[in-house]
Protein backbone atom coordinates (compact mmCIF):
# COMPACT_ATOMS: atom_id res chain seq x y z
CA UNK A 1 0.00 0.00 0.00
CA UNK A 2 1.02 3.58 -0.78
CA UNK A 3 1.54 6.00 2.51
CA UNK A 4 -1.48 7.47 1.58
CA UNK A 5 -3.59 4.69 1.53
CA UNK A 6 -5.74 3.12 4.52
CA UNK A 7 -8.04 -0.11 4.76
CA UNK A 8 -11.47 1.35 5.83
CA UNK A 9 -15.31 0.40 6.08
CA UNK A 10 -15.83 -2.96 6.91
CA UNK A 11 -12.04 -4.01 6.18
CA UNK A 12 -10.93 -1.71 9.18
CA UNK A 13 -13.91 -3.28 11.27
CA UNK A 14 -12.39 -6.53 10.75
CA UNK A 15 -8.81 -5.69 11.28
CA UNK A 16 -10.26 -3.80 14.65
CA UNK A 17 -11.86 -7.42 15.25
CA UNK A 18 -14.95 -5.52 16.34
CA UNK A 19 -17.30 -8.91 16.76
CA UNK A 20 -19.10 -8.60 13.08
CA UNK A 21 -22.76 -9.08 11.89
CA UNK A 22 -23.61 -10.98 9.45
CA UNK A 23 -23.25 -8.01 6.81
CA UNK A 24 -19.58 -8.17 8.19
CA UNK A 25 -19.09 -11.66 8.37
CA UNK A 26 -19.94 -12.04 4.19
CA UNK A 27 -18.11 -9.50 2.88
CA UNK A 28 -15.21 -10.31 0.83
CA UNK A 29 -14.05 -7.38 -0.58
CA UNK A 30 -11.36 -4.63 0.36
CA UNK A 31 -12.28 -1.35 1.10
CA UNK A 32 -9.16 1.74 0.91
CA UNK A 33 -9.66 5.19 1.34
CA UNK A 34 -7.88 8.27 0.33
CA UNK A 35 -7.85 11.84 0.59
CA UNK A 36 -9.22 13.81 -2.11
CA UNK A 37 -7.46 14.82 -4.78
CA UNK A 38 -5.43 11.00 -4.76
CA UNK A 39 -7.29 8.28 -6.07
CA UNK A 40 -7.69 4.57 -4.51
CA UNK A 41 -6.64 1.52 -6.44
CA UNK A 42 -8.64 0.00 -8.90
CA UNK A 43 -7.93 -3.06 -8.61
CA UNK A 44 -10.62 -6.55 -8.65
CA UNK A 45 -11.53 -7.01 -5.21
CA UNK A 46 -11.02 -3.74 -3.95
CA UNK A 47 -13.76 -0.96 -2.93
CA UNK A 48 -11.79 2.22 -3.17
CA UNK A 49 -13.27 5.56 -1.70
CA UNK A 50 -12.18 9.17 -1.79
CA UNK A 51 -12.75 11.04 1.21
CA UNK A 52 -13.14 14.86 1.54
CA UNK A 53 -11.69 15.08 5.14
CA UNK A 54 -8.42 14.63 6.03
CA UNK A 55 -7.27 11.01 7.12
CA UNK A 56 -5.51 10.22 10.47
CA UNK A 57 -4.51 6.27 10.54
CA UNK A 58 -2.83 4.34 12.57
CA UNK A 59 -0.78 0.73 12.58
CA UNK A 60 -2.68 -1.73 13.63
CA UNK A 61 -1.85 -5.82 13.78
CA UNK A 62 0.76 -4.35 10.85
CA UNK A 63 -1.97 -2.75 8.79
CA UNK A 64 -2.57 0.73 7.89
CA UNK A 65 -5.86 1.12 8.88
CA UNK A 66 -8.34 4.52 9.45
CA UNK A 67 -8.64 5.63 13.33
CA UNK A 68 -11.44 3.44 14.81
CA UNK A 69 -13.62 5.78 15.45
CA UNK A 70 -13.80 6.85 11.88
CA UNK A 71 -14.09 3.59 10.56
CA UNK A 72 -17.00 3.04 12.88
CA UNK A 73 -18.61 6.14 11.60
CA UNK A 74 -18.37 4.82 8.32
CA UNK A 75 -20.26 1.86 9.12
CA UNK A 76 -23.19 4.21 9.61
CA UNK A 77 -24.76 3.12 6.65
CA UNK A 78 -24.34 -0.66 6.47
CA UNK A 79 -25.13 -1.80 10.02
CA UNK A 80 -28.36 -1.95 12.09
CA UNK A 81 -28.75 0.48 14.72
CA UNK A 82 -28.03 -2.30 17.37
CA UNK A 83 -24.94 -3.72 15.99
CA UNK A 84 -23.52 -0.55 15.34
CA UNK A 85 -24.19 -0.06 19.01
CA UNK A 86 -22.42 -3.65 20.03
CA UNK A 87 -19.20 -2.05 17.65
CA UNK A 88 -18.83 1.36 19.66
CA UNK A 89 -18.82 -0.25 22.74
CA UNK A 90 -16.64 -2.73 21.65
CA UNK A 91 -14.19 0.09 20.68
CA UNK A 92 -14.70 1.73 24.14
CA UNK A 93 -14.46 -1.15 26.28
CA UNK A 94 -12.92 -2.24 29.77
CA UNK A 95 -10.04 -4.17 29.10
CA UNK A 96 -7.85 -2.80 26.34
CA UNK A 97 -9.70 0.12 24.50
CA UNK A 98 -9.08 1.31 21.04
CA UNK A 99 -10.70 4.87 21.58
CA UNK A 100 -12.92 6.49 23.87
CA UNK A 101 -15.98 8.26 23.64
CA UNK A 102 -14.84 11.85 23.42
CA UNK A 103 -13.10 10.30 20.01
CA UNK A 104 -16.79 8.69 18.96
CA UNK A 105 -18.31 11.85 19.68
CA UNK A 106 -16.17 13.71 17.27
CA UNK A 107 -16.03 11.38 14.89
CA UNK A 108 -19.87 11.84 14.92
CA UNK A 109 -19.60 15.70 14.75
CA UNK A 110 -17.22 15.52 11.47
CA UNK A 111 -20.22 13.66 9.34
CA UNK A 112 -22.29 16.44 9.42
CA UNK A 113 -25.06 15.36 7.07
CA UNK A 114 -23.37 12.55 5.11
CA UNK A 115 -24.95 9.15 4.48
CA UNK A 116 -25.37 7.05 7.75
CA UNK A 117 -24.81 10.60 9.81
CA UNK A 118 -28.64 9.97 11.36
CA UNK A 119 -28.01 6.46 12.57
CA UNK A 120 -24.23 7.52 13.76
CA UNK A 121 -25.78 9.95 16.17
CA UNK A 122 -28.81 7.66 17.87
CA UNK A 123 -26.37 4.91 18.55
CA UNK A 124 -24.26 7.30 19.63
CA UNK A 125 -26.69 8.13 22.22
CA UNK A 126 -26.80 4.13 23.30
CA UNK A 127 -23.10 3.28 23.45
CA UNK A 128 -21.34 3.09 27.19
CA UNK A 129 -18.02 2.37 27.49
CA UNK A 130 -16.23 -0.10 30.08
CA UNK A 131 -18.21 -2.94 28.90
CA UNK A 132 -16.92 -6.61 28.87
CA UNK A 133 -18.50 -8.10 26.21
CA UNK A 134 -20.61 -8.39 22.36
CA UNK A 135 -23.52 -10.15 24.18
CA UNK A 136 -23.00 -8.01 27.71
CA UNK A 137 -24.12 -5.39 25.38
CA UNK A 138 -26.68 -7.02 23.60
CA UNK A 139 -28.78 -8.02 26.96
CA UNK A 140 -28.67 -4.54 28.00
CA UNK A 141 -30.28 -3.40 24.80
CA UNK A 142 -32.62 -5.76 25.03
CA UNK A 143 -33.64 -5.22 28.85
CA UNK A 144 -33.84 -1.25 27.91
CA UNK A 145 -35.95 -2.25 24.13
CA UNK A 146 -38.84 -3.73 26.76
CA UNK A 147 -38.88 -0.78 28.75
CA UNK A 148 -37.30 -2.01 31.70
CA UNK A 149 -34.63 0.86 33.77
CA UNK A 150 -31.70 0.60 32.11
CA UNK A 151 -29.18 -1.65 34.96
CA UNK A 152 -25.33 0.39 35.60
CA UNK A 153 -22.28 -1.07 34.36
CA UNK A 154 -19.36 -2.40 36.18
CA UNK A 155 -21.13 -1.11 39.42
CA UNK A 156 -18.45 -1.52 41.99
CA UNK A 157 -20.80 -4.11 45.36
CA UNK A 158 -19.12 -3.83 48.97
CA UNK A 159 -20.41 -5.27 51.90
CA UNK A 160 -21.58 -3.65 55.52
CA UNK A 161 -18.10 -3.34 55.84
CA UNK A 162 -16.64 -1.40 52.90
CA UNK A 163 -14.76 -4.77 51.24
CA UNK A 164 -14.81 -5.71 47.74
CA UNK A 165 -17.53 -8.08 47.04
CA UNK A 166 -18.13 -8.42 43.21
CA UNK A 167 -18.02 -6.94 40.22
CA UNK A 168 -21.62 -7.32 38.39
CA UNK A 169 -21.87 -7.03 34.35
CA UNK A 170 -24.69 -5.34 34.92
CA UNK A 171 -26.74 -4.24 38.50
CA UNK A 172 -29.78 -1.95 39.96
CA UNK A 173 -27.79 -1.00 42.84
CA UNK A 174 -30.54 0.16 44.22
CA UNK A 175 -32.33 -3.02 44.05
CA UNK A 176 -29.27 -4.80 44.76
CA UNK A 177 -29.99 -6.98 41.32
CA UNK A 178 -27.00 -8.38 39.40
CA UNK A 179 -27.02 -9.69 36.40
CA UNK A 180 -24.29 -11.82 34.86
CA UNK A 181 -23.84 -12.99 30.76
CA UNK A 182 -22.30 -16.67 30.79
CA UNK A 183 -20.81 -17.12 27.87
CA UNK A 184 -19.00 -20.85 26.77
CA UNK A 185 -16.37 -20.48 29.00
CA UNK A 186 -18.28 -20.13 32.30
CA UNK A 187 -19.28 -23.87 31.50
CA UNK A 188 -16.79 -25.48 29.82
CA UNK A 189 -13.48 -23.63 32.20
CA UNK A 190 -13.06 -24.86 35.69
CA UNK A 191 -11.76 -22.59 36.88
CA UNK A 192 -14.08 -20.03 35.68
CA UNK A 193 -16.88 -21.91 36.96
CA UNK A 194 -15.39 -21.79 40.43
CA UNK A 195 -14.81 -18.39 40.14
CA UNK A 196 -18.38 -17.80 39.11
CA UNK A 197 -19.72 -19.88 42.31
CA UNK A 198 -17.92 -18.07 44.75
CA UNK A 199 -18.45 -14.65 43.70
CA UNK A 200 -22.28 -15.10 43.66
CA UNK A 201 -22.05 -16.78 46.55
CA UNK A 202 -20.20 -13.47 48.29
CA UNK A 203 -23.20 -11.25 46.05
CA UNK A 204 -25.61 -13.12 48.08
CA UNK A 205 -24.36 -12.89 51.41
CA UNK A 206 -24.30 -9.15 50.87
CA UNK A 207 -27.69 -9.11 50.41
CA UNK A 208 -27.89 -9.05 46.52
CA UNK A 209 -30.45 -11.24 44.11
CA UNK A 210 -28.22 -12.86 40.99
CA UNK A 211 -29.77 -13.25 37.75
CA UNK A 212 -27.68 -15.96 35.46
CA UNK A 213 -28.11 -14.91 31.64
CA UNK A 214 -27.10 -17.19 28.95
CA UNK A 215 -27.26 -16.91 24.91
CA UNK A 216 -30.79 -19.07 25.00
CA UNK A 217 -32.06 -16.35 27.05
CA UNK A 218 -31.19 -13.65 24.65
CA UNK A 219 -33.02 -15.09 21.54
CA UNK A 220 -35.53 -18.10 22.27
CA UNK A 221 -35.70 -17.37 25.94
CA UNK A 222 -35.83 -13.56 25.85
CA UNK A 223 -39.43 -13.78 27.84
CA UNK A 224 -38.91 -15.75 30.71
CA UNK A 225 -35.85 -13.49 31.19
CA UNK A 226 -37.61 -10.09 30.81
CA UNK A 227 -40.58 -11.65 32.99
CA UNK A 228 -37.29 -12.51 35.40
CA UNK A 229 -36.16 -9.33 35.71
CA UNK A 230 -39.17 -7.34 35.80
CA UNK A 231 -40.38 -9.26 39.47
CA UNK A 232 -37.08 -8.85 40.69
CA UNK A 233 -37.26 -4.84 40.36
CA UNK A 234 -41.00 -5.26 41.75
CA UNK A 235 -40.30 -7.52 44.57
CA UNK A 236 -36.64 -5.57 45.91
CA UNK A 237 -37.78 -2.09 45.36
CA UNK A 238 -38.48 -1.10 48.58
CA UNK A 239 -34.92 -2.33 49.75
Amino acid sequence: MRPNEFFSHETAAKIYEVPPPRELEQSSSVHISVEQPAFPPRIRGVIGHRLRSPITGRTHRGFQVVEPAAAWCQLGALLADDDLVVAGDYLVRRKRPLCNLDQLRTAVEAMGSARGARAMRTALGRVRGKTDSPMETRLRLLIVANNLPEPIIGYTVTNKYGDFVATPDLSYPNERIAIEYEGEIHRTDAQVYAADIERRERLEEAGWLVIRVVKQHLTVRTGWLLTRIRTALAARTDL
